[in-house]
């Protein structure tokens, strides 16, 4: 009979996540993943799998948590130009204090590991779509056509995970405030 867990699931998850987010997932050592996890290595492996089954678990709770932020951001109060100005808002602020020093997980592990990895580019387009789907649904009272608003969610997608690689490079708040005010023009 197996022991029951000693420890907090999503709380170690966190940790690791942190470590990829971090690193990357190639720089990423196991050793790396049992110093954040504070887990032995056998109790890692147990509760986690092996190195790639621990990114594909991180990379989903950054969905469940930070890009799931985003989705719900969309939901909440206000027009749909309140609400994707509130997602490129959060880029911005996140710029001014330094927060995407590390960027955006999904799109690290865009250019990283999908080109190599189908189960992280399955969970990639996931994600993109999910919060296309939300998108859209924002801009229900704008845009009247489907069609039109599948393409407007495209191009505010491609804006606000762009926006979050340049803030990764370190472009300044202003240019990602450029790319937010053009993109809400379009939602007139």
């Amino acid at each position: 009979m197996a022991r029951p867990r000693q420890f907090d699931e999503k709380k170690v998850i966190e940790k690791l996540m942190m470590v990829f987010w971090d690193k990357g997932y190639d720089a990423t050592s196991m050793q790396d993943l049992v110093a954040a996890s504070g887990l032995l290595k056998g109790s890692l492996y147990g509760a986690f799998g092996d190195k790639q089954t621990i990114y594909l678990s991180a990379l989903k709770h950054y969905n469940r948590t930070r890009i799931q932020a985003g989705i719900d951001m969309l939901n909440g109060e206000g027009s749909a130009r309140q609400k994707i100005a509130r997602l490129f808002d959060n880029v911005i602020d996140s710029t001014k204090r330094g927060i995407f020093a590390g960027g955006c997980l999904l799109c690290n592990a865009s250019l990283e590991k999908a080109v190599t990895d189908r189960k992280v580019k399955n969970e990639i387009k996931t994600t993109i779509r999910r919060l296309k789907l939300a998108i859209m649904e924002a801009l229900k009272e704008k845009v009247e056509k489907e069609g039109e608003a599948a393409s407007l969610a495209a191009f505010i997608v491609s804006a606000y995970f762009g926006t979050r690689v340049l803030a990764k490079g370190g472009a300044p708040a202003a240019m990602i405030g450029d790319t937010r005010d053009h993109t809400l023009q379009l939602i007139a």
